[in-house]
């Protein structure tokens, strides 16, 4: 019997695959002991659990401080203004510095990494410039995109093979959907929101949706999630950004499933083989993302919750209060069916070496994302250069803050913590 992700999906409908459609080695019940294969939710089923693979096809320099030198962006806020300001044109070193980073920041080895920590899931940040003809190159001179795929088709090829679940996820959009590194460039104000970078994202969808349907190394990639992070009311006077407030939900995001839904269509693919497409949760204060009858009605939707109690606490110290957030919140929308927690943390003003606290919070966060109609969570993230637990899971799992087996990650949904 294999152990499957719990979603909630519309009654009747054909839906598109998620784990509990396929058998994903690391949603085995071989993986559980006979107390934790107790715990089933409807279909027996265990939740999402996984990592971020961040600061690796799109480099975040806050996280990455040594390696961002080694590659000789040392003072570059981001990729595009590394490879404009540092390699000018010598694209050829520059691109040599990518390539080398792609190969050893994340590899298969840390895909095995993952699976032997407990975890059944991976999120993959990748920015639009992998796909190179969608790139204006006077404009927008990121290292050459092709050079990555090679290395993201190993990476998804280990999870497959491991039969870990495998979120692609567009985390830089043309022009920035945010003023932030995370999208690869430094934008003021953030410069997606227009029909022609539209169109661009669109193809990118498409592209990607066809690789992968017809790449054997992306078997196990359920989710496209077509937008990380827009500009949203949490950023204040930059919300919306220009374009934002009439672009996103009612022209963006309908056009973008249609791109995956198009792409699929003319390979055949439908029902239980097509991808779920996933936007941010209206939580995120972005708009509600199933505003267009185009989203609203595709039953094969996904929301991405992210949430960081710390950052909505003002970095508080005060551990009742971060307990608190995380005992007694929902994440849940109405109409959001398969809602996974995409992104987050145990970032606050604890000092990292209070390991009892971090703990019970990683144990009622844990708790939070896999409440009844959740379908789970993915921390933020696997590996950084902090050596902070808070934010990097592979030293919080090397610390003892975490679970390190799936029978330990289930057994911690019976913890008393709050």
């Amino acid at each position: 019997m294999l152990f499957s992700v719990v979603v909630a999906l519309l009654s009747g409908a054909a839906h598109a695959w998620l784990p509990e459609e396929r058998d994903l080695g690391a949603f085995n019940a071989s993986r559980f002991d006979t107390r934790a294969a107790t715990f089933k939710l409807p279909n027996g089923a265990s939740k999402i659990r996984g990592v971020n693979f961040g600061g690796w096809l799109i480099c975040e320099p806050w996280m990455m401080k040594n390696e961002w030198a080694k590659m000789g962006c040392a003072g570059q806020p981001s990729e595009l203004n590394c490879m404009k300001n540092v390699y000018g044109n010598n694209r050829a070193a520059g691109n040599a510095a990518f390539a080398a980073h792609w190969g050893r920041w994340i590899t298969p080895d840390t895909v095995q990494d993952v699976f032997d920590a407990g975890l059944n899931t991976i999120r993959i940040p990748i920015g639009y410039w992998s796909l190179d003809s969608i790139v204006n190159t006077a404009t927008e001179p990121f290292a050459d995109g092709n050079l990555m795929l090679p290395f993201l088709d190993a990476v998804v090829q280990k999870a497959s093979d491991l039969g870990i679940f495998v979120i692609m996820d567009l985390h830089g959009a043309p022009g920035a959907q945010q003023q932030d590194p995370f999208t690869g460039q430094d934008a003021n104000p953030a410069g997606f929101f227009n029909n022609n970078n539209f169109a661009r994202a669109e193809k990118w969808l498409a592209w990607m949706t066809n690789r992968i349907h017809t790449n054997p190394a992306y078997a196990s990639v359920g989710i496209i999630e077509v937008l990380n992070e827009p500009v949203s009311a949490h950023d204040g006077a930059r919300f919306p950004a220009p374009g934002e407030a009439s672009g996103l939900t009612q022209v963006y995001y309908p056009a973008a499933l249609k791109a995956v839904r198009d792409a699929e269509a003319a390979l055949g693919i439908s029902g239980s083989r097509a991808l779920h497409v996933e936007f941010m949760s209206s939580k995120w204060g972005s708009g509600n993302p199933r505003a267009s009858a185009a989203v609203a009605n595709d039953p094969n939707t996904a929301f991405d919750d992210h949430n960081y109690i710390g950052f909505a606490l003002g970095g508080s110290s005060d551990q009742a209060a971060l307990m608190k957030s995380a005992c007694t919140d929902s994440r849940l929308v109405s109409g959001q069916n398969v809602t996974i927690t995409g992104e987050w943390s145990m970032t606050s003003g604890v000092a990292a070496s209070d390991t009892t606290f971090f703990k019970k919070w990683f144990t009622a966060q844990q708790q939070l994302y896999e409440k009844p109609g959740m379908a789970g969570w993915v921390f933020w993230t696997w590996k950084t250069e902090l050596n902070d637990p808070r934010w990097t899971y592979s030293v919080a799992a090397d610390q003892g803050l975490v679970p390190t087996t799936a029978s330990g990650l289930e057994q911690n949904v019976f913890q008393q913590v709050c």
